[in-house]
């Protein structure tokens, strides 16, 4: 699927949607962006379900409603458990930051780049790296035989081989190269969040043409970025893995209490179908748009300090230019 086709599946819905969302919230944005997402994600639900669980699952919304103490009574349980927070505890969370419900917003009134966790081949440079026996991590070709992946991938024992193809499953269909020397970031630790890049020089130059990357300008100037990856599609991280898809989700602000590093992360918000970067897309690439072509800002690290789910909840993203010194000095690259 190309870019000028990878329109919305739900957009004959969305126009309904975001009326009703605005008629609901009015000019709060936080309230805005919350409803939009739920009813966005209810309107698929009953879609995509057949009829018996669809009904099921309108009656338990039916039930929430119409008996309020039962909600609190589950939230109780669930509490005790730690599952939820307060909203005193979700203060920090990514629904509180008004860049990203701005950029949200701006979002939503642009139907067509809801793509929300499609398939995609648009992206070849985007690749699956993986252990000797697995495929575990998603990584980017910047170079002939470079790609940039995450640190933690590298430290997990994920960075012996590449695939080059839609599907690992199906790797008589693409390519797999071995990696000839990985090399995290020299700070890099794994017990710090910090420093979360690795490169992996391959033993043998893809004929994938390497992807730019994005200059701090650009990304200050964007609302969205595209993320691509061969990871999980649930929010909780159980199953999916393996096929290439691509999400647009809105930017936020650098605010310390999501837990990046200004000076060399970035930090994009919770993608709307619960739609987000997951295991399996830790180091893949953060594209932004600009002048009509896409750029790599960065690779995926880590969810963010206020996330209650492992993914679905916001990201934080490693600036690759911030190491572009580093990634030009690794022994081995081809960069003609």
């Amino acid at each position: 699927m190309s870019d000028s086709t990878a329109a919305d599946p739900l957009r004959p819905e969305l126009d309904a949607i975001e009326q009703l969302a605005d008629l609901l919230a009015g000019d709060d944005d936080a309230r805005f962006v919350v409803v939009f997402q739920a009813l966005t994600n209810f309107s698929t639900g009953i879609r995509e379900r057949p009829e018996e669980e669809a009904v099921k699952l309108a009656r338990s919304v039916m039930v929430r409603s119409a008996e309020p103490h039962l909600a609190r009574a589950r939230a109780t349980r669930s509490a005790a458990v730690g599952v939820p927070r307060t909203r005193a505890e979700t203060s920090d969370s990514i629904y509180s930051d008004p860049v990203f419900l701005a950029n949200a917003r701006r979002m939503i009134g642009d139907h067509q780049r809801i793509v929300g966790g499609i398939r995609t081949s648009d992206y070849p440079d985007c690749v699956a790296v993986g252990s000797p026996g697995a495929w575990c991590c998603t990584g980017t070709v910047v170079a002939r035989n470079v790609v940039v992946t995450a640190g933690h991938c590298w430290a997990g024992g994920c960075a012996a081989r590449v695939f080059l193809g839609d599907d690992v499953t199906r790797e008589a269909e693409g390519r797999v190269v071995k990696v000839r020397h990985p090399a995290p970031h020299p700070k890099y630790d794994p017990s710090d969040p910090l420093q979360d890049i690795a490169v992996l020089i391959l033993e043998e130059d893809l004929d994938v043409a390497p992807r730019p990357l994005a200059t701090a300008g650009m990304i200050e100037a964007a609302a969205t970025v595209r993320l691509a990856g061969y990871g999980n599609t649930d929010v909780f991280s159980s199953g999916g893995y393996g096929m290439r898809r691509m999400v647009d989700v809105p930017l936020a602000s650098t605010d310390p209490r999501f837990g990046a590093d200004a000076a060399t992360e970035f930090v994009a918000g919770a993608a709307f179908l619960d739609r987000d970067s997951c295991n399996g897309d830790s180091g893949g690439p953060a594209y932004v748009q600009a002048d009509g072509a896409w750029y790599l800002a960065g690779a995926t690290s880590r969810a963010t300090a206020s996330a209650i789910r492992p993914c679905g909840d916001g990201g934080i993203y490693t600036r690759v230019a911030a190491y572009e010194d580093w990634l030009r000095n690794v022994p081995g690259g081809h960069w003609d």
